[in-house]
């Protein structure tokens, strides 16, 4: 991997060291964490908006589909406490 530098203030820089220490993290470790969540949490929202832009008919299939795999939570693996 090739490092480089970005320009962040002296109180942010301060506030990722910080936040990194807590976490036993490196900055760059911290700023690659944040990122991966910040990214996360965006496909999160697009995959909600999706859903809910979704046309009548997509609802109704995906529920009936869901439906055919109701049987499966009544498998009884639950009645057996690992």
């Amino acid at each position: 991997m090739t490092a480089t530098t970005i320009k962040v203030s002296a109180e942010t820089r301060d506030r990722i060291n910080e936040l990194a220490s807590g976490q036993g993290l490196t900055a760059g470790s911290m700023i690659e964490k944040v990122l991966a969540d910040y990214l996360w949490r965006e496909e999160v929202a697009l995959a909600k908006q999706q859903m809910l832009d979704a046309p009548a008919e997509v609802w109704a299939a995906y529920l009936e589909e869901t439906q055919t795999m109701d049987g499966s939570l009544a498998d009884g693996l639950m009645a057996d406490p690992w």
